[in-house]
This record gives structure tokens, sequence and C-alpha cells, in this order.
């Protein structure tokens, strides 16, 4: 059986793009077909972006958790050590950064960022007993992968 090929049409494109926007919002829309179509981006320094995505990181995993101070201040509250441990893990797994240098970013040792990243993947370990830390930190890293 042959199959014959769709054509596509203005109006399905238009369609399309107008899910795109509805999906992502314009700014993110425009940077998503920009990237598609080979258009160079506007950062271009790898160092620009790692800052980029630690910032973006550290403030969605802050308000993802609810934590109400910078994830600097060390807050001992469930939801800032939470939103900590996840942010330390999210920077480690997507970025290239070493373990000091996330320290440094933070004003913590090695040591305690090791510890939290450990912790964080001791929790992943076994999502039936922290479902609600599993849910933020899917949401979370599903905004990184987008970002």
């Amino acid at each position: 059986m042959e199959q014959k090929k769709k054509e596509h049409s203005y109006s399905e494109l238009q369609r399309e793009i107008d899910k795109l926007i509805t999906k992502f919002g314009m700014t993110k829309a425009i940077t998503i077909v920009h990237h598609l179509s080979g258009e160079p981006r506007s950062v271009k320094n790898e160092k620009q972006k790692v800052q980029l995505l630690v910032t973006f990181i550290t403030t969605e995993s802050r308000r993802l958790f609810g934590c109400e101070v910078s994830v600097t201040d060390h807050e001992n509250t469930k939801e800032c050590l939470d939103a900590r441990m996840t942010t330390y893990h999210l920077i480690k797994t997507y970025t290239d950064l070493s373990y000091s240098q996330i320290g440094k970013r933070f004003g913590q040792s090695k040591r305690a960022v090791i510890h939290h990243h450990n912790k964080c993947k001791d929790v992943l370990s076994i999502p039936q007993f922290h479902k609600s830390f599993m849910s933020t930190y899917h949401l979370l890293e599903r905004n990184v992968i987008q970002f």
C-alpha cells in the first residue's frame, strides 16, 4: 500500500505556531524558532550560558519549593533545604561546574555541595517515600530542560 504524503498548508503552520506560543509564551517561542532556523543565539559566551542556567535553576528552585529566602542564605527550613539540594544536583547535572565552583557561587564548601548532591541522589533513588519532592523536582527539571 502506498501512503500519500500529506501536504502542509500555511494555515496549518500558523495553527502550530499559535500552539507553540500558547505553550511557551511569545519570547520563548521566538527563541525556539531562532534556534531551529539555525540563527545564532544571543548568548555566545559559554560562561554567560552557565551563569544564566545557574541563575534560572536557583530562582526556579526557590519558587517551586516555596523557599522565601535566597538559597545562599542557608535557611534550614525543609523547603529551603530541598531547594538547595535540588539546585546543587541540577547544576552539577546540567553544567560542567565542579563541586568547588558550585560551592564558591553559593558560599559553601566543596564538601557541603557534595553532601547536598548525594542527599538529592538518595532521595531520588526512593521516589515512593518522597512523592511531593519528586513531583516538584521533575517539574523543575522539565523547566530547566525547556530553558
